[in-house]
């Protein structure tokens, strides 16, 4: 009886090509925008449904909380925005191979 080669089965290759020992990329200018647009946009909805729980707000409280409830809503428009940019961008990227 002949014995049979161990054979293990070939890995898949990636797609991607890169190097072991690469430094790590530091994020791209539109990752900050994004990261800062989601931030304030997240403050600004936490102050403004934190100030909507009071009983009796101030006059101070409701300017408040008119200011950071437009900030939300001009936030998670920025939020869409920049979302679909993205998208864009990436498919005229796709166009150019």
């Amino acid at each position: 009886m002949k014995a049979k080669p161990n054979m293990t089965p070939a890995k898949p290759k990636s797609t991607k090509m890169t190097r072991k020992n690469t430094p790590p990329q530091s994020p791209s200018p539109f990752q900050y925008v994004f990261a800062t647009v989601i931030f304030f946009t997240s403050l600004s909805g936490g102050v403004s449904f934190w100030i909507s729980t009071e009983d009796r707000p101030s006059p101070q409280q409701v300017r408040i909380f008119e200011t950071c409830n437009s900030t939300w809503n001009m936030g998670v428009g920025a939020i869409f925005a920049l979302l679909s940019s993205k998208v864009v961008q990436d498919d005229d990227d796709d166009g150019d191979e």
